[in-house]
């Protein structure tokens, strides 16, 4: 063995973190998740389209976070996404892509809860968990994927997923479902994608400090609030080392979509929820 052989492998640089000159999309800048991880990014050195989901306050959440990107000295155009019309997704991503002068990261962060009985939930209730919480998720992989194989660049795609869809709870059954379909998804276009050069993963997340609203005072159930409905998740009591802050979130958004986390990092889902999944 020659002397060069025998040392060991130089470890990457800081700079492996660095987005500069990057360009990110996130869809669903609005919700606390997609704010931290659009500010985790222009802090890194990336320009950051924000889409918001819906045309009311979410509009409002997205302006309040595209001014702490512009106040980074980055670029933050805003857009309305209906992530529930396939045309929708690829035509705004398209105009995005014109916009920032190309797409190297999208992350996808929609957030649309229920908790109901089976016998509950309407037809248009599961409708509509489906259409914003899995659909959402293969529009935005397809038209990512368009465009990054126009430029043959390969890209990184990041998806917001639930720990609910690998672990169910009573009465969760709608959203547990399109969140275990979510992660089938990244496993499978992970595969399909990787000889582009595409790196698809997923964060799920636990119960996090901005779900207040779905739990009840005394921390045993969810309220019978129309977003929340009768759920009654087993980790009511919460994770052993508590609930999580969207803080928690952007540094592992951060790693993915950067030089740090090879291309080989791909079809993974890994759960940001301290520890939830070890006792549900």
């Amino acid at each position: 063995m020659s002397p060069s052989s025998s040392q060991p492998p130089s470890l990457p640089h800081a700079g492996v973190m660095d987005l500069t000159g990057r360009r990110a999309m996130v869809i669903g800048a609005d919700n606390p998740a997609g704010g931290v991880i659009a500010r985790a990014y222009a802090q890194a050195g990336a320009d950051v389209a924000l889409c918001a989901l819906t045309p009311d306050e979410a509009v409002m959440r997205a302006r309040a976070v595209r001014r702490a990107v512009e106040a980074l000295g980055r670029r933050a155009p805003e857009y309305i996404m209906d992530v529930t019309l396939g045309k929708n997704v690829q035509v705004t991503t398209r105009q995005i892509v014109k916009d920032l002068g190309g797409l190297d990261v999208v992350v996808v962060a929609p957030d649309a809860f229920l908790g109901e009985s089976i016998q509950k939930t309407t037809d248009t209730d599961l409708a509509r968990v489906m259409q914003v919480n899995f659909n959402a998720h293969f529009f935005a992989i397809r038209a990512a994927a368009d465009e990054f194989r126009r430029r043959e660049g390969g890209g990184r795609i990041v998806c917001m997923t639930s720990v609910l869809g690998q672990r169910g709870a009573p009465n969760t059954a709608a959203f547990a479902s399109a969140h275990g379909a979510v992660q089938a998804l990244v496993r499978a276009s992970s595969r399909e994608l990787a000889p582009q050069g595409v790196a698809v993963n997923a964060i799920a997340l636990g119960w996090m400090d901005w779900m207040d609203e779905r739990f009840r005072a005394d921390a045993t159930a969810l309220p019978d609030a129309v977003s929340a409905g009768d759920a009654e998740p087993a980790a009511a009591s919460g994770p052993p080392s508590g609930r999580g802050r969207a803080e928690d979130v952007g540094p592992l958004a951060l790693f993915l979509a950067s030089e740090a986390a090879s291309r080989n990092i791909t079809g993974q889902v890994i759960p940001v929820d301290g520890g939830l999944l070890q006792h549900l």
